[in-house]
């Protein structure tokens, strides 16, 4: 999230000040994050007992 503010030039900004599009941004940005990193995680083979809690969480 703070990159993305950063990126926006809006880090100095009080997070009640962003708008609701802003913060909608920053969810969206922060989910796709985190599914790219499980992701990469998950395939560089973790122990077993991971690799099904990430495909669970990753696959539904």
């Amino acid at each position: 999230m703070g990159h993305w503010l950063e990126a926006r030039g809006r880090l100095d900004r009080p997070i009640a000040s962003l708008s609701r599009k802003d913060l909608e941004c920053m969810a969206s940005n922060a989910i796709s994050r985190f599914i790219v990193l499980a992701s990469e995680r998950r395939t560089r083979g973790p122990d077993p007992e991971e690799r099904a809690a990430l495909d669970l969480l990753l696959m539904g």
